[in-house]
Order: C-alpha cells, then sequence, then structure tokens
C-alpha cells in the first residue's frame, strides 16, 4: 500500500499561515488514514480511549496523552471499535517553524524548542515509543484550554485571528517544555547526540551542492531549522561558519579545477558556483594567499 505524505503545501493552502489544527472524533474505522509528513504534528488525546499505528505497530493511547509525531513516520490514530466505544477524540496539530519565528517579540527559546521537536523528527529511531507527555491534573487543564483556543481561533477566523495563533502556540510550546522538564531530566546530552548527528548530513549536503547557489535560508529550511539555530550549530561543531565552509569547499575544488589547463579561470569560478569573478578571486586569494592565476603559474 502506497502511503501518502503529507508536504506542507498540502496542508497548508495559505501561504502566510503555516498552521493547521483539526479535532477528530475518530466516528469510523474508515477514519483511518495512515500517513507521513515534512512538519511538525503535535498530538493530544483530549478524550477517550484508542489506537496509534505507529511505524507498523498499535500502541494504545489514552486521555491526556500528548505525542510529537516524528516526520517521515508512517502513522495514524483510530477507535478501539467500529462504534468508537471509548470515545476517542484527538487534536492534530500542525505547523512549521517559521510560523512562529516572525513573531514580533524576542522569543528565543520558542526557536530551539521547534527545532528540538524536529531533530526528534530526523533523527529519532533510537527512541522508544512512549507519550511525550502524560498529562493529569492542572497540566491537562492548561493544555486542554490552549489547544481549545487554538481550535476556536482556527475555525472562525475572527479579526487578528493569526496573531492570536502565533501568541497562543508560543504559550502551548512553552508549556509542553515546562512539563516535559518536570517530567524528565535534561536531554541535553541526547539532543546534542541528534545534533551532531545532523551537522554531517549538512556538510555532506554542501559538498555535493557546492556548484548551485546555496543560501543559509535554504539550507536551514532543507533540515527543518531556524537560520539562527542551524548557524550556530554548524559554528559549534565546526569551529567555522557555514558560508566560511562552504567558501572553502569550493576553493578546494577549484584548485582540482586549476589542474586542467583546457579550463580558464572564469569557467573555473562558475562550476564552482561563484558568478562573480571578482568575488571568486577575492575568496580564493583570502584562502589559499595567492590569485587563481597565481596558483596555476605555481602548478608544477
Amino acid at each position: 500500500m502506497d502511503i501518502p505524505n503529507l508536504t506542507p503545501d498540502h496542508i497548508f493552502p495559505k501561504k502566510e499561515l503555516s498552521f493547521y489544527i483539526e479535532k477528530y472524533y475518530h466516528t469510523e474505522f474508515s477514519d483511518l488514514k495512515v500517513h507521513t509528513h515534512d512538519f511538525i504534528e503535535i498530538a493530544y488525546v483530549c478524550d477517550g480511549k484508542g489506537f496509534h499505528l505507529y511505524n507498523d505497530i498499535t500502541y494504545p493511547v489514552s486521555k491526556g496523552e500528548l505525542y510529537i509525531i516524528n516526520s517521515q513516520t508512517a502513522h495514524c490514530f483510530y477507535p478501539t471499535d467500529r462504534t468508537n466505544s471509548e470515545h476517542l477524540v484527538v487534536y492534530n496539530l500542525a505547523f512549521l517553524p517559521q510560523f512562529i519565528s516572525d513573531i514580533n517579540i524576542s522569543l528565543p527559546l520558542l526557536t530551539e524548542l521547534t527545532d528540538i521537536m524536529l531533530y526528534k523528527s530526523l533523527y529519532a529511531e533510537e527512541i522508544i515509543y512512549t507519550p511525550d507527555l502524560r498529562l493529569q491534573g492542572s497540566m491537562r487543564t492548561d493544555i486542554e484550554q490552549l489547544y481549545e483556543k487554538l481550535y476556536l481561533e482556527f475555525t472562525t477566523e475572527g479579526i487578528n485571528y493569526i496573531q492570536i495563533l502565533k501568541l497562543t502556540l508560543c504559550e502551548l510550546l512553552l508549556k509542553i517544555h515546562r512539563f516535559y522538564k518536570m517530567k524528565t531530566t535534561p536531554a541535553s546530552t541526547q539532543d546534542n547526540r541528534y545534533l551532531h548527528q545532523l551537522i554531517p548530513d549538512c556538510i555532506e549536503y554542501l559538498k555535493n551542492n557546492y556548484s548551485q547557489k546555496i543560501t543559509i535560508g535554504e539550507l536551514s529550511g532543507n533540515f527543518f531549522l531556524s537560520k539562527s539555530y542551524l548557524s550556530s550549530l554548524f559554528k559549534q561543531a565546526t569551529g567555522s561558519g557555514i558560508v566560511e565552509y562552504l567558501q572553502h569547499i569550493r576553493i578546494e575544488k577549484a584548485c582540482e579545477l586549476l589542474l586542467d589547463p583546457s579550463l580558464s579561470i572564469t569557467e573555473i569560478s562558475n562550476q564552482v558556483g561563484y558568478s562573480d569573478y571578482r568575488f571568486f578571486n577575492k575568496s580564493f586569494k583570502k584562502i589559499t594567499g595567492k590569485t587563481a592565476n597565481e596558483y596555476r603559474k605555481s602548478l608544477p
């Protein structure tokens, strides 16, 4: 069976609103829709009991459980029987990190938190399946009220509803972060392991695409990260900025191509990703201490 993959274009029809929430009552087994997706999904079981089909394995779920669904993981929620006698109701909340990254409030923790959610999604094969949160009492009430507010604003589209969605989502993420910290020890060691798995993938992307125009925005988008957070992690892992690292890859390749006398220096600069010859020569001299022409003349 082909499993559909939901892309941002599928679920976020409005470019200015990379956010979606639904309250799913799971009335019949026919509602069973296994899928994967390319965005953050935070599912909350707000009532009843049922099952979660997750990577071909079925797990029981019940009221008060919150799940951060891994990217590219085949999954769906479904009721215990055809009549949904256990009254399963699930909030499905989906968004892209940039939905809150452009908010006019300085909230770096929110950007970091959404990135960490996606790190879990990208490198989660070692994680044992379990609810990310199992809420009770006032914690459950807090989360349910925020989901209800998000659902109401999203479905009614009142005045300033997008701004209210952003602020309420920020509050939800901060509450999730607080409750998660309360229930477990800090996960910095585990998070760092995921981050150091991601940086080699990022470097590999640069090496495979150095001849193309690459921006930090494009690169961060490919890895579902904010530009500032990816830049910080890259610097931490390599000791170099992303642009500086890319320049070294390009100049190293240019040095190899300069061995071929049939290629002009202009052709070489174009082949390694420079559209501006003067900038290429400036970068080449900065890294090697010589212009490209001087370097070629010094070759044996």
